[in-house]
């Protein structure tokens, strides 16, 4: 058979997604472009010569070693069409504010909530690319918190909230990329781990006064301290971290109602980045030739995983 390439091959719109993506030997050959970008190689001896059985597996020509398109990746074992995968992951990655199980249900026409819900938290777990750059430049870092009214303290140390970490690149007044990270606690230990595995060494790191931020390894990063309340304007206070804060609220009590599970927070900031550094795409269906790559790429996700959520101080840490 003949070898295939793959070179920023995508649909720029959804008229041109639909018509080419309307069976499931479209979507097969499309996965695997992605796959195998300069024709198939057997992982077992390196032959390229195959052919494809009656389930679709791609067979080695030379040691019949079998090779799936989705086994071992987030649709591993999946009973529904490709065709119901490509359009999820469409909607996924396209629309600017994402779309919840309710939705996605609805739309594809699936079975159960439970389904849908699984399938987009799938899709999250493949929104972030392994060895992705980190940030630099200048780059403001400050906290949010999200969750619901609780009496106590407010601020730093709140109850009942989820402390989110937020790092945004800056060029002048313009916002760059951005990084969204779910911690414990605002310690010293936590948020210099967190500058030092999102942000490049020789950066400029500008945060608020926090005691926390003292840690900050001032041979690694230029620190510079922005106070508040002796800012004339205080609009201009880390305006990058607050526009972002704002509209992860926003999205989060928009398309999701604000129902998700504490343990569920880092996926859902995992698909904002995703989306939010890819906005300034000149073609969305760039952003769903990027999941495609990714899902490719993934790993097997099991559904009790997904319900036991994850350790969010043990992920920061790896």
């Amino acid at each position: 058979m003949s070898e295939f390439t793959i070179t920023e091959d995508f649909p720029t719109s959804e008229m041109e997604f639909d018509k080419r993506f309307s069976n499931e030997q479209a979507c097969r050959d499309y996965l695997a472009e992605i796959k195998w970008p300069e024709g198939f190689i057997c992982r077992k001896c390196g032959h390229r010569q195959y052919w494809i059985s009656a389930k679709h597996l791609y067979i080695c020509a030379r040691c019949e070693a079998p090779q799936s398109l989705t086994a071992g990746t987030v649709m591993h074992a999946t009973k529904k069409p490709l065709t119901y995968w490509f359009k999820a992951m469409w909607w996924f990655t396209t629309r600017k504010s994402g779309v919840n199980a309710v939705n996605l249900k609805e739309l594809l026409g699936l079975g159960s909530y439970q389904t849908a819900w699984s399938w987009l938290h799938k899709l999250r777990r493949c929104t972030i690319r392994d060895g992705r750059e980190r940030l630099s430049g200048r780059v403001e870092v400050d906290e949010f918190f999200i969750g619901g009214q609780q009496p106590g303290k407010r601020g730093r140390g709140a109850n009942g909230k989820s402390i989110v970490v937020t790092a945004v690149e800056k060029d002048g007044n313009r916002v760059g990329r951005i990084r969204l990270q779910v911690v414990p606690d605002c310690s010293g230990d936590v948020l210099s781990q967190f500058v030092e595995t999102n942000i490049a060494p020789g950066s400029e790191v500008v945060t608020d006064g926090w005691k926390g931020y003292y840690a900050i390894n001032q041979k690694r990063y230029r620190h510079s301290t922005v106070i508040a309340s002796k800012a004339v304007d205080k609009d201009s206070v880390l305006p990058g971290v607050h526009l972002v804060a704002s509209l992860v609220k926003r999205l989060m009590l928009g398309t999701f109602q604000g129902r998700y599970a504490p343990e569920h927070l880092q996926f859902y900031m995992d698909e904002y980045v995703f989306r939010f550094n890819r906005r300034k795409s000149r073609n969305i269906g760039k952003k769903f030739m990027r999941i495609a790559q990714q899902i490719v790429a993934s790993s097997k996700v099991i559904y009790t995983s997904i319900v036991g959520g994850v350790s969010f101080y043990s992920e920061l840490a790896n």
